[in-house]
């Protein structure tokens, strides 16, 4: 049982300073925030994410619509 809690806090220890080692987001110098969700917003990587993802929704919504069309009707 102590070796228990001596592992489940090594490993506490090991998070802590592994997260506080991450480097942090980087913002340039000047650039508002809401300049850099524009940019982020028009990154056409990001655009074709987004038009996949609506079609892929599009596409779940039309198929659960017919099955619960086909059960009403059964």
């Amino acid at each position: 049982m102590r070796n228990k809690i001596i592992l489940v806090g090594a490993l506490a220890v090991f998070a802590y300073v592994a997260g506080t080692r991450t480097p942090r987001v980087q913002v340039e110098k000047r650039e508002s925030v809401g300049h850099q969700l524009v940019r982020l917003w028009d990154d056409p990587r990001a655009r074709r994410r987004r038009h996949k993802a609506a079609k892929k929704a599009a596409a779940a919504a039309r198929g659960r619509a017919r099955r619960t069309f086909r059960t009403l009707h059964s």
